[in-house]
């Protein structure tokens, strides 16, 4: 393997990881406010103000994780 292919292995794995932190965590969130519920969970829960603000910032960081493997692949002229 060529040192571009471990490049675009190590930014695209946080790039995917962030992107996958950040939909799923959307995911969980829409069918909470769809459902009064969340994934794991069969009863109608009303979570905490601390426990959504940490998932709306476990989305802000997979974007934020997202953008910055999607900028440094794009910059390394891999993509």
């Amino acid at each position: 393997m060529g040192e571009t292919s471990w490049a675009f292995l190590l930014v695209g794995s946080f790039a995917a990881l962030g992107a996958a932190m950040a939909i799923g965590t959307l995911a969980a969130l829409w069918r909470y406010h769809r459902t009064g519920t969340f994934p794991g969970h069969d009863e109608v829960s009303v979570p905490s103000t601390g426990k959504v603000v940490a998932l709306w910032i476990r989305v802000v960081v997979g974007l934020v994780l997202a953008v910055i493997g999607i900028i440094a692949i794009e910059r390394a002229g891999i993509f």
